[in-house]
Parts: C-alpha cells; structure tokens; sequence
C-alpha cells in the first residue's frame, strides 16, 4: 500500500495542470467527435473525495473495474469468455497490435504520433493503446489537448499495474460505444446482427472491431460502403498479423456484409 501510495502521489503532479483546464473541445476520432465524459463516475469513497482531484482520478485508475462496471447495465456486461475469440483479436490487430508486450503506454507509437502532431502543429494523432482509451471513455473528457494525453497516459499505467490484459479488453468490449446507440459488444452485437457476441463470426468481429475509429460515421445502417472498407482493412491487419490465413482473409473479405436481425 505504502508503495501505491508513492505511486499515485508522483502520478498526480503529470494530472495537475490537465484537471484544472475547461474540456470544451472534443477530440477527432476517425473524423467524428468522440463522445465526451464531462464528470467522473460517482460514488467515491468519503475519504477520496476529500483528496485533491488528481489523487480521485489516481484512486478510480486503480479501481478501474468498478468504475467499468457502473457504465452499462449488468445485465449488458459479457465476460471475455462468453465473446467470440475473433473479436479481441480483431480489436488488438486494428488499434494496438503491440497490446500485450506494452505496459499501458506504446512508446513506439507515442514517438511516431508526436513527430505527426509537430509537423502539423496539432494533435491530430493520439497514439493510444486500448489501455489509454479505456482511460479517456471512462475518466477523462475529450479535450484535444496534450495536457489530456499525458493524464491519460499516467492513469494508463495505474490500469496496468492492476488489471490482466484480458481483464482490459473485457472492459473496453463492455463499455466502449459502437454506434447506432450500442455500447458494449452484448448491444452491437444483437443491433448488427441480431447474435449473441459468443456467435459472432471472423467477418462480423471484424466489422464490430473497426467502429471505435469512428462509430457514427462507419455505422453500417448510414454508410454502408465504409463499414464493408473498415470491416475489410480490420481483416488485413489480422492476416498481416499472422491471425489469420490467407484462406480466410479471402473468404471473409467476400462475404457480403449482413446486417439487421
């Protein structure tokens, strides 16, 4: 406890200047404004809500499942175990293929993001691995600010610290929104394709994987070319990855895109 304690103290001064700014500006997600958070969850402790706020954002990093668990009726949360295996690998392959070797944060991909934004003079590449988006959807506001990538990364590391990858992507699956009002996987999947998420096939994961990018715009019932491009590009990444074969990228990437129950 003593050495959390030490932890969360030097993580709060990278989350000072980021709590204190308003969050009025909303970050570009594939094109779209991500949806905003503009409070932290409810139900802190007496204690913590006495401590100063970089220290509450510290404490619900740290009890990140709970705070998961308040963002979608319980009977809308579906254990990783109950999803169809080719939906966590298709979200690892199209938003952080290097998930389970990093520690929250993606060094490689901070340094390729920050060279973009300077050479733009903006944050138009965020860099973020699945643990860090889990942070912004469930933590932070939108802001499109580097003061909230920094804070976001900090909290990062707390996540990780505590929780089993497997542990994050049943959380990110659960509470991430996904379009057509669906958040979470057990949503999607019934509004998509009228499925429980254990039937989804490799096809339909793949098309679930590639809304987080932009769930408004790619939503397959308003656009439904760029829902077939998205879901096809999720594929490519999977076989670049060695996640699946040639066999399968072809016939999945021909199979039409049904949606609707």
């Amino acid at each position: 406890m003593r050495k959390l304690l030490v932890v969360l103290v030097i993580l709060a001064g990278s989350l000072c200047f980021y709590v204190t700014r308003p969050s009025t500006i909303h970050e570009k997600v594939g094109g779209e404004p991500a949806p905003v958070v503009t409070q932290a969850p409810s139900g802190l402790p007496g204690t913590v809500r006495s401590l100063p706020q970089p220290l509450q954002l510290a404490y619900q990093a740290w009890n990140i499942r709970t705070v998961a668990r308040q963002r979608i009726p319980r009977e809308d949360w579906v254990p990783l175990k109950e999803i169809s295996p080719w939906l966590p690998k298709a979200q690892v392959a199209v938003e952080d293929k290097r998930f389970y070797s990093h520690h929250g944060v993606d060094l490689e991909g901070v340094v390729r993001a920050t060279l973009v934004n300077i050479q733009n003079d903006e944050v138009v590449e965020g860099g973020s691995t699945i643990t860090q988006q889990l942070v912004k959807n469930l933590l932070l506001t939108s802001d499109q600010t580097m003061a909230r990538k920094a804070a976001e990364m900090s909290l990062a590391f707390i996540v990780e610290a505590r929780c089993s990858k497997e542990e994050i992507l049943e959380m990110y699956l659960n509470t991430t929104f996904l379009g057509a009002g669906a958040t979470g996987v057990k949503q999607a999947s019934q509004v998509y394709f009228g499925k429980k998420p254990k039937d989804l096939s490799l096809p339909q994961a793949a098309m679930l994987a590639g809304l987080p990018y932009a769930p408004t715009a790619l939503n397959p019932y308003n656009n439904w070319r760029g829902a077939k491009k998205r879901r096809n590009l999720v594929l490519q990444r999977m076989y670049e990855q060695q996640m699946i074969t040639d066999t399968q990228l072809e016939e999945a990437t021909s199979e039409p895109l049904r949606i609707g129950n």
